[in-house]
């Protein structure tokens, strides 16, 4: 009896990662439905009574989730990035080759050399490795060990294809060219991170992101989007603050302190922490 008591499997952690991955996607759409009813509403109100300003607003407020569906949905999934990088073919691409891929591609500008950006590309990763320089809390609320570091990790500067970047194996290194690419998912979500070099003091950080047909449908792609645009930025922008810190300390000619082991503050919380 103890046993099969044993092998139930955890519900609260279950429903924890499903309400932090999936909840605000939920809210958008449960707007989404709710938008329908409320401008049928204000145009029945306001033919009614003409001129009161709660059903102005309640109109406005229907229309909301439509202009993020319809208008900036778009803009979005190309954040930073211009058009022709978007369309531009990046290392991982071949991994999702098929037909009905799902793909968003974000593009940011860094005041560093690629070699001081490619370290904290190599380290990404939960459990021991740099983390994932995003909104932390949120990452150990869904139940992930990670704690974002400030500084670049030595043992994890020679990634391997194969290698975990979870310590649940959900992820693995896909691909690694060592300066300029550094790509990690799995058989159904590539994550790409190119580094290309703009001139002598600013490189260009390119981000995307595919999911196979299985993963991309409408029901899930609604779920995952909004959490995942909102998490991937704040990386984005987490990274910027961290290599351009570490580029001012370089050029500075100072003692840069970003090489070193990991201090005891920085270690990574235990699971579901």
């Amino acid at each position: 009896m103890a046993a099969e008591q044993g092998a139930r499997p955890q519900v609260g952690p279950r429903i924890r990662i499903a309400a932090v991955s999936l909840g605000p996607s939920l809210v958008l759409d449960g707007m989404l439905a709710a938008s329908v009813l409320a401008a049928s509403a204000a145009a029945w109100e306001q033919g009614r009574r003409s001129g009161r300003p709660i059903w102005k607003l309640a109109a406005v407020g229907a229309l909301t989730p439509w202009v993020f569906r319809l208008f900036l949905r778009a803009r979005m999934m190309r954040l930073g990035a211009t058009r022709q990088e978007e369309l531009q073919s990046l290392p991982g691409d071949e991994l999702l080759p098929h037909r009905g891929t799902s793909e968003l591609t974000h593009g940011l500008t860094l005041r560093a050399r690629p070699e001081d950006v490619w370290p904290w590309l190599a380290q990404i990763g939960a459990g021991e490795r740099g983390g994932f320089y995003s909104y932390d809390w949120l990452e150990r609320l869904a139940g992930a060990p990670v704690r974002s570091v400030e500084r670049i990790l030595p043992e994890y500067q020679q990634p391997k294809v194969g290698e975990l970047i979870t310590p649940d194996g959900e992820w693995r290194v896909l691909r690694v060219e060592p300066g300029r690419a550094f790509v990690f998912g799995n058989q159904d979500f590539v994550w790409a991170f190119v580094v290309q070099p703009l001139d002598e003091a600013k490189t260009r950080l390119l981000v995307r992101v595919r999911t196979s047909p299985k993963q991309a449908g409408p029901i899930v792609s609604n779920l995952i989007l909004l959490p995942h645009l909102i998490m991937q930025w704040k990386m984005m922008k987490g990274m910027r603050r961290r290599i351009e810190r570490a580029a001012r300390q370089r050029e500075a000619g100072g003692a840069e302190g970003t090489v070193m082991a990991r201090p005891a503050s920085e270690q990574p919380p235990a699971p579901g922490v």
